[in-house]
Formats: C-alpha cells, structure tokens, sequence
C-alpha cells in the first residue's frame, strides 16, 4: 500500500513538472505584444532614391539603379509594417517628385522628397540607392552613411549609432568578405541639416557584375531589406503588430 501510494505521488510530481516546464515553454516562445498608444508609434520615412527621368546608377546590362532601390524599399517597408510604426514612402513608384514644368527636376525632387522628410514628423529617414565604381569593376559591398547635425536632439541614439549597427547587420546577414564602416556623409541636400536622424544605405555597387546579378534578384532584394531592419530595430526596439501572449484560461 505505501509503495503504491508513494508511486502514485511521485506520478503527480512528475505530471506537475511537466506540466509547468511545458507552460514555461509556451510562454517563453511567444513574445508578449506591448500596445504602444497612438500618438506615439513612430514615423519611419523610406526614400527610394532616384526614380522617373533619372535612372540613377547603371549595370552593364542596362539594369537601372532607381529601380532595383524602390524593390528594396518596398520590401524594406514590408518588414517594417509588420511592427507598430508608421511608414511613409517618398515614392512607391517609377517617378520623381517634380511638377511637369519643371525645369531643374533634379532639385525640384531632392526639395521635395525633403519637405515630405520635415512635415512626416519622422524619427529616422532611411534612403535607398545603389553605388557605382566602373574604374574598377571588382569593388563590391553595401555601406551605411549617416547624416550628423539631426535636429531632434532628445533622441538617446544618433544617426552614426544607428548606422553603425545597420552596417553591422549587413555584414552578418550578407557575409561576403568584404568589411564596410559607417561613415558620415554631407555633400548631397538631403542629408545636409535633416530634420531627423538619416541614413543613407548604398546596397552595393551596379558596376561589379557579381553583385549586380545578385541585387537584381528578388531574394536578395528581400536579404538586405531584412539585415537593414534588423539593425533599425535593434535600436528602436519596436513591438510586433497583433502578436497576442499565451494565456492559461485556467487561472481566468
């Protein structure tokens, strides 16, 4: 009789850990949602660069670089969205911001695409292009740039941190031997007083034919998209949308 009872009590035991280990797991594998309140889901402003009449960059092909940026720009705002912020686009199509009569389009774009940048009320700008070197076809890589100065200057992390970890998540997730720093860069209008902390990511260079044929992929496309996200939010931190937490309707 006490060796049944004490086997029936060593059973429970048994189930009871189960039981709490299984519970641990369950709600350690589902992250519990924070609701951030409305007016405080940042703004993330996304420039696809270039665009319309000016194709920007060129691959040996013919392949443009304004539109390989907006494929990454949308595909960037694609993992952004799926977290608690806003997104705004200065393009999400093939055309410049500049009125039909213009006749410095160039600059009419760059004005624009900058007062969209003012009036977003934006935490971070991120603009997309690509780079070119075609007096030595074998340099390769993306590299992040940041714009110093930003005007909003209660932010705990600086546009040059925040390059700095994108630049390291393009390492990690696009390993291809080929180490890149941060830099500050300022000679372009757009990053010269930005109204809020900006980078500019140069996704890799058109003119090595290797890593053309790679940004033309939309695999690729989708890779460095997430590696740039991955490193925004390493610093934003922000909740995922409509991920709600494992609850016990027992203890209701």
């Amino acid at each position: 009789m006490k060796q049944s009872f004490k086997i029936y009590i060593t059973g429970i035991l048994g189930f009871a850990l189960s039981l709490v280990a299984c519970m641990g797991f369950m709600t350690a594998s589902v992250p519990v949602t924070q609701t951030v309140p409305a007016d405080k889901i940042p703004v993330i402003v996304i420039d696809a660069g270039h665009g319309g009449f000016d194709g920007g960059a060129e691959a040996a092909d013919g392949t443009q670089e304004k539109d390989i940026n907006l494929a990454i720009a949308e595909k960037l705002a694609a993992e952004a969205e799926k977290y608690q912020v806003e997104i705004i686009m200065t393009r999400d199509g093939d055309y410049g911001l500049y009125g039909a009569d213009s006749v410095e389009k160039k600059r009419d774009d760059l004005t624009a695409r900058k007062k969209i940048m003012e009036e977003s009320g934006a935490e971070l700008v991120v603009s997309i292009h690509l780079n070119s070197y075609p007096q030595d076809t074998s340099v390769y890589g993306a590299q992040v740039f940041y714009a110093e100065g930003e005007q909003a200057g209660t932010d705990v992390h600086t546009a040059r941190e925040i390059a700095e970890i994108v630049q390291n998540a393009l390492e990690t997730s696009l390993p291809d031997g080929r180490e890149r720093v941060a830099m500050k860069k300022n000679d372009v209008l757009l990053m010269k007083n930005p109204p809020c902390r900006f980078i500019l990511v140069e996704c890799g260079f058109l003119s090595c034919p290797g890593e053309a044929e790679l940004l033309k992929t939309a695999e690729y496309q989708g890779k460095t998209a997430a590696a740039v996200w991955k490193g925004i939010n390493e610093i934003l931190c922000l909740p995922v949308k409509n991920q709600l937490p494992v609850t016990d309707s027992a203890n209701k």
